[in-house]
């Protein structure tokens, strides 16, 4: 998988969180097998995830959604660096007034986004995706907090319970076929039935 170690490296230097690479290999397997080519990720961040799976993948169109405008200003310039901007389209918004508004729909959605939106993202998110799509999110075990290997942290009571209530609703989906992935820090992996 190629992937670019200066934009992982200067991210991780400041703080910013950063897809790991075993997740972007298991996104980037999954796309290719399914032949997926339209790809929504909410959570743009620098941009790492999004050139990735551009450049490795069978997708022909990311739509990247990032609220916050300093990480979106250096995206946007990674994206350029790498040439994507035919295949890249990153939007600086809230994601859920991108969600409820849009009319595009999608073979693959990335969430990684605020942990606790999780849940009130899951209708959209289903609404958008195509009948045989897959819906991935990342970190639902959030660093041991969610399974109850580590106590959870001052502060972080209400996305812990709002992770715990979007893996409930994902599990018992009538639209969602659903397993839970020991990768990285937890899938979420949907598949729209």
């Amino acid at each position: 998988m190629q992937i670019d170690k200066e934009i992982k490296q200067k991210g991780i230097e400041n703080k910013v969180p950063i897809s790991l690479d075993s997740t972007l290999s298991f996104i980037c397997q999954t796309i290719n097998s399914n032949n997926f080519k339209s790809v929504l990720e909410i959570g743009t961040a620098v941009a790492y995830g999004t050139i990735t799976i551009a450049e490795n993948t069978s997708c022909t169109h990311i739509d990247s959604l990032e609220i916050d405008p300093e990480r979106y200003a250096i995206a946007t310039q990674n994206v350029k660096a790498h040439n994507l901007n035919n295949k890249i389209n990153l939007f600086l918004c809230d994601a859920i007034n991108y969600i409820k508004t849009t009319n595009k729909t999608y073979d693959f959605i990335y969430l990684d986004g605020p942990k606790g939106q999780y849940i009130n993202y899951l209708p959209y998110l289903i609404k958008l995706l195509n009948k045989g799509g897959v819906l991935l999110a990342d970190n639902l075990y959030f660093h041991g907090m969610v399974t109850g290997k580590i106590p959870i942290s001052k502060g972080c009571r209400a996305m812990i319970k709002g992770l715990k209530n979007y893996i409930t609703a994902i599990k018992t989906s009538p639209e969602l076929k659903t397993q839970i992935l020991d990768i990285g820090d937890g899938l979420g992996y949907s598949i729209k039935i």
